[in-house]
């Protein structure tokens, strides 16, 4: 089963050919063309040629066709993305921002929005937080109205936490919050916002952070699950910070079934739960090493599900190469040595600027 995951590391994802709504309901809407996108409301024509608008608080994406042949720079930014290679993807979509005969093309207006954002994820990808604090400001000038207001402002947040400048977070978190009154957004983004200001709070021991969490769970869980569900997730954490991996297991397990969290907190489950039987095998020096290797197995396994089935959860991608590698390599076989190893090379040509990177190379003494 390892071989399988780690097989699909290299498939790639075909640029969409036709314009779709991925509703937050998780219904797909096929429609002729979108004519327009903002924080607001998606306007498109409908399959038989009328006009019809969506409140952008029900849409989740917005997925254009790529094949005119103009979009060909675009479409193989995405394809690069899918594949893990952000910096790549990042150069390919400076070639499309620079482009000025697309840019001047009415029917390709999305494009600058839309390339501004991805390029905002490639660099957050490769922990560059002063790349992605610089993109986002520069798609909320250019498009004011843009569609990926509060997920762009979200991603500058939480790439700001990352790299421990927690008060420049809090000004971003603090600054969406208000926004939600001020521009009438989803209010959605204000429990983000939120949920993102207590996880900057380290302060209390771990049982206070987890009541705390708890009650913006309970908080959300009727009319936001998947805040509900966030939340739900770093309580899990906190389990696992504590030493307390058979609770936190049966917690995440329950996020995973629940079937109310988007993909980003799925993928955040699946981490906790390779952490899980990561760390319990760590603890188990005095098991044999077949109990060992069980736990480390499906450590990496839930490691690689992200890898491979989540590939859009950024923050947590590098994350995942690194435990998955570290419990392959304990597995102690030579197979799964050599697919630590491969892990460990994908980690190192993804993701150079990542501290994960730095981490393992350290560890192993590589170069």
């Amino acid at each position: 089963m390892i071989t399988a995951f780690t097989a699909t590391l290299l498939l790639a994802v075909a640029a969409p050919q036709e314009v779709e709504l991925e509703l937050t309901n998780g219904k797909i809407l096929k429609v002729r063309a979108v004519k327009s996108e903002s924080y607001q409301e998606v306007i498109y024509t409908t399959s038989s040629g009328g006009e019809s608008r969506k409140d952008a608080s029900e849409v989740l994406e917005v997925r254009h066709d790529l094949s005119a042949k103009m979009l060909d720079d675009y479409a193989a930014s995405i394809e690069a993305m899918d594949t893990g290679e952000f910096g790549k993807a990042a150069a390919i979509l400076d070639t499309v921002l620079a482009d000025d005969r697309l840019m001047e093309r009415a029917r390709y207006a999305w494009v600058k929005q839309h390339a501004l954002f991805r390029k905002a994820r490639c660099q957050f990808a490769m922990a560059d937080a002063a790349g992605v604090s610089g993109t986002v400001d520069a798609l909320i000038a250019q498009v004011p109205a843009t569609f990926f207001y509060a997920q762009a402002l979200m991603l500058k947040a939480q790439i700001l936490a990352i790299s421990g400048k927690d008060s420049d977070a809090k000004a971003v978190f603090n600054q969406l919050s208000s926004d939600v009154s001020a521009k009438d957004l989803p209010e959605r983004w204000a429990r983000e916002a939120e949920l993102g200001l207590a996880l900057l709070d380290k302060g209390g021991d771990a049982k206070v952070r987890e009541r705390k969490l708890a009650g913006l769970a309970e908080k959300n869980s009727g009319k936001f699950p998947t805040v509900a569900s966030r939340a739900n997730v770093e309580i899990g954490n906190v389990m696992v910070e504590t030493g307390d991996y058979d609770k936190a297991q049966l917690f995440f397990e329950r996020i995973v079934k629940g079937g109310q969290a988007d993909s980003t907190t799925m993928a955040s489950a699946y981490s906790g739960l390779g952490d899980c039987f990561y760390f319990r095998a760590v603890a188990m020096e005095n098991a044999s090493k077949e109990d060992r290797r069980e736990q480390f197995e499906r450590a990496a396994l839930h490691h690689l599900r992200v890898i491979t089935m989540h590939k859009d959860a950024i923050h947590l991608v590098p994350r995942s190469h690194y435990f998955a590698a570290q419990a392959l390599r304990q597995m102690n076989t030579s197979d799964t040595a050599s697919q630590g190893n491969q892990l460990a090379s994908r980690l190192r040509r993804l993701y150079p600027q990542s501290s994960w990177w730095e981490r393992l190379k350290r560890e192993w003494n590589l170069r």
